[in-house]
């Protein structure tokens, strides 16, 4: 099966936001886009330390395939990735649900060799199920303390509070890119951003969402003012953007998973279910020794 590749050139005909000129122009690095008969997915392609990588495109949570992707052109699509020359390669898959056409068992025999597959976890929870009585009377909680919550058209809470979460992590990143890169998400139609402001009017949760196709939404970035009522914020701010989303007919929330337990804890406690993902990752023989000290992630 054919393999299309083309570099630097997005067109809107991509709704997928991971595959959007909004997300693939301004993540700060080239790309190339992956096309068989059915099938679309993008990868970056930038220099880390002089080594040339091909990975999933920067802040982007996978490289945007499909879950439904036929084996053929799952098989078609690894083998092209896998014949390429970067010495690095970074590929997130997308989530697998029930009854998804990729499924563990065919990324483990379809998969080239080269590629070495680490299994990670997102967390999505179906809208139709109500919230655990925790978090309906955090929200409640969260009345009572004033809190309010509505849908914002400017992201600047969204990316001042995000790159606030991470520095407090101490997650590195580029605020500068991160920051175009939220400008140009904002634009977009299948986005959108909830602020959550206590009784004196101050935002002190923000949360950017994207719909990832017609079924699900994708908590994509946010964060918070550390106090004493931000946890019920985020929690108030979250559950007003499963109310919103499923006024648009969603039917799946997705978290989007953490590497953090205490993150992927504040999660599970919304009766977010695991789902799995697949990170694939290549390194030519020579680059190996050194992985674990410049990605022990990938080790």
């Amino acid at each position: 099966m054919i393999v299309k590749e083309v570099d630097d050139t997005s067109t809107p005909e991509y709704q997928h936001p991971f595959l959007s000129p909004s997300w693939l122009n301004f993540c700060g690095a080239s790309y190339t886009i992956f096309e068989t008969a059915t099938s679309v997915s993008a990868l970056s392609r930038f220099s880390m330390r002089g080594i040339q990588v091909l990975a999933t495109p920067p802040w982007a949570l996978d490289c945007g395939l499909s879950s439904e992707t036929p084996t053929k052109e799952y098989v078609a699509l690894t083998s092209n990735w896998s014949d390429r020359s970067e010495a690095l390669k970074i590929i997130d898959l997308p989530p697998l649900p029930e009854n998804s056409s990729l499924t563990k068992a065919s990324i483990k025999v379809n998969t080239p060799r080269s590629f070495k597959i680490q299994w990670k976890h997102t967390r999505q929870i179906l809208l139709e199920t109500p919230l655990p009585n925790n978090r309906r009377k955090q929200v409640n909680r969260a009345k009572r303390e004033g809190i309010t919550c509505h849908l914002s058209n400017d992201w600047s809470n969204v990316i001042s509070l995000h790159n606030e979460s991470r520095i407090r992590k101490e997650i590195h990143s580029d605020s500068f890119q991160l920051s175009t890169l939220l400008n140009s998400v904002s634009k977009m139609t299948s986005s959108f951003a909830i602020e959550a402001l206590d009784a004196n009017g101050k935002c002190i949760a923000a949360g950017g969402f994207v719909y990832v196709n017609a079924a699900t939404c994708l908590y994509s970035f946010g964060g918070q003012s550390r106090s004493k009522i931000s946890g019920i914020a985020s929690v108030a701010m979250l559950s007003f953007a499963m109310e919103e989303a499923r006024t648009h007919g969603v039917t799946t929330f997705d978290f989007g998973g953490s590497a953090d337990p205490g993150v992927d804890r504040f999660y599970k406690e919304f009766g977010a279910a695991r789902v799995a993902r697949a990170r694939l990752v290549y390194a030519s023989w020579w680059l190996r020794p050194f992985l674990r000290f410049i990605r022990p992630d990938l080790t």
